[in-house]
């Protein structure tokens, strides 16, 4: 019942933070990143689909429910959120990929379907011998915590670490599932120790990045999923 009663607040907290947002940060006024104001407006609000979204949605519609219903927060089940994930992978441009999620994942099809990953690696988080790092030490990197295990989290904590060590200069993007429980507890931690270069924060995800020129900042983004 404590479990239950908390998802309830936690989402009626969310349904005002995004009520908020709207109302002073749909326009994205006040970011003078010229990178932030162009991921805010031209990626993350974007309404436009991707010509693939037509042939993945309805394909992966029953896995989406699956997932759901199987993992709950845990995991990401929105199609709209498997889409933003997407475009953010297309606009970082990154070389490498790493995922860390359970078995299935709604998101390993998206990344997959970009088709440009020199390296695409599905780290399956009951999988202890998977845990490794960027394979490909060259060019951006992108790094997604969908879930975790807390026993882990130190493991997890190294690789971010070491790829923010190797891709600083060329460009390393971190994106969390902040709607799972484990993560939303971390993630304030975790932000304030890798100290990331402008740090966006969505309804439910989250967006660290590390680039050398990047103007240091904190973006609390609308988004509507």
């Amino acid at each position: 019942m404590k479990s239950k009663r908390n998802s309830l607040l936690y989402r009626s907290r969310q349904k005002l933070i995004q009520a908020k947002r709207f109302v002073f940060n749909r326009r994205g006024d006040g970011v003078h990143s010229p990178y932030a104001f162009h991921l805010i407006t031209k990626v993350i609000r974007n309404p436009y689909p991707y010509d693939c979204f037509r042939f993945l949605a309805p394909k992966h519609k029953a896995l989406a429910q699956k997932i759901k219903q199987k993992y709950g927060d845990k995991a990401i089940y929105r199609i709209k959120t498997a889409e933003l994930v997407f475009r953010l992978a297309v606009y970082h441009n990154s070389d490498t990929c790493l995922l860390f999620a359970n078995e299935e994942s709604l998101l390993f099809p998206y990344l997959q379907a970009r088709g440009q990953f020199s390296c695409s690696e599905h780290c399956q988080i009951n999988k202890h011998s998977t845990l490794n790092p960027l394979k490909n030490q060259e060019g951006k990197g992108l790094i997604i915590l969908e879930d975790c295990n807390e026993k882990d989290w130190d493991t997890y904590l190294g690789i971010i670490e070491k790829s923010i060590e190797e891709r600083e200069e060329s460009g390393l993007m971190l994106i969390i599932n902040s709607q799972n429980p484990l993560l939303r507890k971390q993630k304030k931690d975790l932000v304030a120790k890798l100290s990331p270069k402008a740090y966006f924060s969505l309804n439910g995800l989250d967006i660290l990045v590390w680039r050398k020129a990047l103007t240091q900042g904190v973006y609390k983004v609308y988004c509507k999923r």
